[in-house]
């Protein structure tokens, strides 16, 4: 499976929303998967999260899907919690990479926020 991994940014670089939104579905079928098997959680996180980590290419579209499907469990929820744990397995292997774009996002947020903060 980790072989195939790194071909699906030949569908992110396209402009096309429909592979997009494809790519974001394969995505999310595998943080599902993350989700619910708890037997397979430390072979997922090794073998699939980690590969998809040393791809720099997903990694917006990665942090996009994780950030969506942690907003639907809640603040603290399990769901939340095993992303958070997942994420570091994500960025084990591109680390700065990873928390260059990370941050970026939180000051992107920020930015917002401060010029007009919502209730």
């Amino acid at each position: 499976m980790t072989t195939w991994l790194p071909n699906l940014t030949r569908f992110c670089k396209q402009n096309d929303d429909n592979k997009r939104a494809k790519v974001s579905m394969i995505l999310d079928k595998l943080i599902t998967l993350t989700i619910e098997e708890d037997d397979m959680y430390p072979s997922i996180q090794a073998k699939i999260w980690s590969h998809i980590g040393q791809v720099s290419d997903l990694l917006d579209i990665v942090l996009d899907c994780f950030i969506k499907r942690s907003v639907l469990g809640g603040l603290g929820s399990l769901q939340a919690e095993i992303l958070a744990d997942t994420a570091v397995a994500l960025a084990s292997s591109n680390a700065l990479l990873f928390s260059r774009k990370v941050i970026g996002r939180l000051c992107r947020l920020i930015e917002k926020t401060c010029l007009s903060p919502t209730p």
